[in-house]
């Protein structure tokens, strides 16, 4: 991850050239499968899932941990910031408020209360968490974490889990999978298009200032 997400701009470079190179990559492996059915067809596609993964997995994870960095260099107080940024910036304490002594608690929410007005200094090193398994709950939580609309991607949860993690999972296990030639296209679309709108989405909020308290 680039730790340079200073400004808008720099953040769209960075997202930018990480999406393009893991695209061209893609193309290479797609553009090499022939579309009539036989044994380099069959190694491909599998060798095409697993690294469609690879790039699915990579990308949101590092669109997401750039994001938080951009927002942590915005330096701005924690009571200027979005719910899910301010529960990153407390984390430890809300972990916390699950003792049952009372006073513990009270003095964790005084402690909070007094931060608002003061600096946040918003995590983004080790945050986010794929799991090694991208299914569609964890790219959710993601979503959630930094303060993107999740709701437009459920259609495609599906996809994400059977054509595409389920699929990764066993080839990556050493089982024989066969997928036909259109259906690994199907999911080379979806999977591609999903990365191309997390980029967006993300983009949108930082020119947009929507880690901002409204």
């Amino acid at each position: 991850m680039s730790k340079d997400n200073k400004t808008e701009q720099m953040l769209l470079v960075n997202l930018d050239n990480d999406l393009s190179w893991r695209i061209k990559e893609l193309n290479i492996i797609k553009n090499k499968i022939p579309s009539q059915e036989n044994e380099e067809q069959h190694a491909l596609i599998r060798a095409g899932i697993t690294l469609l993964y690879a790039h699915w997995e990579g990308f949101v994870k590092n669109a997401a941990e750039n994001y938080l960095n951009f927002v942590s260099l915005k330096k701005l107080k924690h009571n200027e910031l979005q719910s899910c940024f301010l529960a990153l910036c407390f984390k430890k304490q809300i972990n916390d408020l699950q003792t049952n002594k009372f006073e513990l608690q009270q003095n964790l929410v005084d402690f909070m209360l007094n931060e608002l007005d003061k600096r946040a200094y918003v995590p983004y090193e080790g945050i986010i968490q794929t799991k090694s398994n991208l299914k569609f709950w964890v790219f959710r939580d993601i979503c959630i974490i930094i303060g993107v609309d999740y709701k437009k991607y459920q259609l495609k949860e599906k996809a994400i889990d059977t054509m595409l993690v389920e699929r990764r999972n066993k080839i990556a296990h050493g089982k024989h999978l066969q997928v036909d030639y259109d259906g690994y296209m199907d999911i080379y679309d979806i999977v591609v298009q999903m990365m191309r709108d997390i980029k967006s989405d993300i983009l949108d909020a930082a020119f947009n200032e929507k880690y901002r308290k409204n």
